[in-house]
């Protein structure tokens, strides 16, 4: 069980939608271990503190996050978070993504196109510079894939790999837009490197893209980035958990 003295740190809340924002930091920190199964976590006037937000921001945080079944919250006692199931995809990550399946599939729908486009600019003007920049991103990724794995390490580096494409074409406004798309997929990112080989899928897959980007094939540059992404939107719009008794519908070779 996690020490309650050595807290996370959680950035304060500066832009709309605050209980959403709670919401997504709580859950980034669950995913990514700082606050293990059965650990308590801290009071509604901590979080508020450490959030700067008020209290209904905290409670309703709480309570979509309990309505996933990923914490429990006990009268008297505190917010625990609960044991998680041995398919983390039949338990409350795969219901965050059931419960945001809509805007989720729009957003990657999107990507896709984005991200192939990115990908064509990229193979047709990246400079010297910007090529190196794209291995080495490449390189990052795959070296934690193969170590420790970590998912929400992975998704940093991810989103790292895909904004270096996107930053070597000629453009400033596709980045940005690339930028701030990526910002509202962190949670489904986590969820998706959580699973057993996904990082090796898309350890594969980044070296397609970008294989084909370096040889300056715009086609198939703009193909592998868009079939890429096609891959988590399949399986984010099949997705199914077990509470439903439908099973996990996720193909195995998606990709992030």
């Amino acid at each position: 069980m996690s020490d309650r003295t050595s807290k996370p740190q959680f950035a304060a809340v500066s832009r709309l939608g605050p209980t959403q924002q709670v919401q997504s930091q709580l859950l980034a920190a669950i995913t990514d271990g700082r606050y293990e199964p059965g650990s308590l976590l801290p009071s509604e006037r901590e979080l508020c503190e450490m959030f700067g937000v008020s209290r209904v921001s905290v409670r309703e945080a709480l309570a979509g996050l309990a309505a996933t079944g990923l914490i429990d919250i006990q009268q008297g006692k505190g917010v625990f978070v609960r044991p998680r199931v041995e398919d983390e995809f039949a338990g409350p990550f795969g219901l965050y993504i059931e419960m945001h399946r809509d805007q989720l599939t729009e957003l990657l729908r999107v990507r896709g196109a984005l991200d192939g486009l990115a990908a064509s600019e990229a193979a047709q003007h990246a400079t010297e510079d910007a090529r190196a920049a794209m291995m080495l991103s490449r390189d990052l990724f795959e070296a934690e894939a193969r170590g420790t794995a970590n998912p929400q390490a992975l998704t940093e580096l991810d989103v790292a790999f895909h904004q270096s494409i996107a930053d070597a074409g000629q453009g400033s406004l596709l980045p940005r837009l690339l930028r701030d798309l990526n910002s509202l997929l962190v949670e489904s990112r986590h969820i998706l490197f959580a699973r057993a080989g996904q990082p090796e899928r898309s350890v594969a897959d980044h070296a397609g893209i970008l294989s084909a980007v370096l040889a300056g094939d715009e086609r198939t540059a703009r193909r592998r980035a868009s079939d890429h992404v096609q891959k988590m939107w399949s399986w984010v719009s099949s997705f199914r958990t077990a509470k439903n008794h439908l099973g996990v519908g996720a193909p195995t070779d998606v990709s992030s």
